[in-house]
């Protein structure tokens, strides 16, 4: 491909399949460890293996602007007739705490957002992004699922098993003194040094995915106009529930959705997770969720499983995210989950 402003010129390296194959496996480890501790709360459920407090789960709608560069009408961003209105989609919105098992929202954690919809070709679309700054702890996977193996033991065992679990990564060569030291310099930064008032407060990002020839990170971002602090009633467990709904009773919350395009290895890397991309964000759409949810729809919408690979060719990370997400996904079937089929009927309702 040949280089320039249009998101080209990238070299994708993913991982090998043995090291996606061991992955996978250890996903499925993790899931059955933290289900059988008496320390997590699940019931000896397997659960999912990231996200698994859901804050919100509510639908609304995704527009896409027609403003949008040439090089970016591709996928879920391109009009089927050129001369239609403006693409609106109907969306699933599940907002969510970032760690395995249920914890206090005042506790320092990544939080999160996915979307899920249907184009209208009929592509299942899955939008997962973050909180951490525009970039992961990690810079790939293998060490995105060492640091998680720390995160497990710790939930499971307690501080020690922490300890244990670190020292057990150093010494196989799973996660290096370096690499440890700067993921957990990023986890601080991001999460443990960003009190989070409100999410409607927060940016999020995704990783790095292609559309059309582009590589490209999608985002979103909070409105200026945005109401700052929290509106819940004091700063209890569940507080940015609350403070979600006490929003949703005055009126609908959103967010804009914005695309950055790569220019260089350098600046905006597609192979190093743990770089913030350094390219302009052009806004191409706008999240809106108009009415608080009923209880059957976030019942509904916790059952469906996102993928980030879902829509998109995968990138990077999002190779192995792709495998990793879906394992994760089966391995959960035992708390219900619904099928692409059942998410999308639902939608069709909605």
């Amino acid at each position: 491909m040949s280089a320039g402003n249009d998101g080209t010129g990238w070299i994708d390296k993913p991982d090998d399949a043995t090291t996606i194959t061991r992955l996978v496996t250890k996903i499925g480890e993790q899931q059955a460890k933290l289900a059988s501790s008496r320390h997590t709360s699940l019931g000896g459920q397997v659960d999912r293996a990231q996200h698994q407090k859901q804050v919100l789960g509510a639908f609304g709608t995704l527009r896409i602007t027609d403003e949008i560069p040439d090089c970016l009408k591709f996928g879920p961003f391109a009009k089927r007739d050129a001369s239609a209105d403006p693409i609106l989609y109907r969306v699933a919105c599940r907002i969510s705490n970032g760690q395995p098992c249920p914890q206090a929202d005042t506790e320092s954690d990544v939080r999160g957002i996915a979307i899920k919809f249907f184009t209208g070709d009929g592509v299942e679309t899955d939008l997962l992004m973050t909180n951490e700054g525009g970039r992961s702890h990690a810079r790939d996977a293998k060490q995105f699922m060492a640091v998680s193996d720390i995160i497990v033991a710790k939930l499971a065992d307690g501080v020690t098993g922490g300890l244990k679990q670190t020292l057990h990564e150093l010494r196989t060569g799973e996660l290096h003194l370096g690499e440890g030291v700067d993921s957990v310099a990023i986890l601080v930064k991001q999460v443990g040094l960003h009190p989070v008032a409100s999410v409607t407060l927060e940016d999020f990002w995704g990783s790095v995915v292609q559309l059309g020839p582009a590589a490209i990170k999608y985002s979103l971002h909070h409105f200026d106009s945005t109401p700052s602090g929290t509106q819940a009633t004091g700063e209890g467990e569940n507080y940015l529930r609350a403070d979600l709904f006490n929003r949703l009773e005055q009126g609908p919350v959103g967010w804009w959705l914005g695309v950055q395009l790569f220019v260089d290895e350098a600046t905006t890397p597609v192979n190093d997770a743990s770089v913030a991309w350094k390219s302009p964000v052009i806004q191409i759409g706008e999240l809106e969720i108009a009415a608080q949810p009923s209880r059957e729809d976030e019942a509904n919408i916790d059952m469906m499983a996102f993928n980030p690979a879902n829509g998109f060719m995968p990138l990077g990370i999002t190779h192995a995210r792709r495998e990793v997400y879906a394992a994760s996904a089966a391995n959960r079937r035992g708390r219900g989950l619904l099928s692409s089929d059942q998410a999308r009927a639902l939608l069709l309702t909605r």
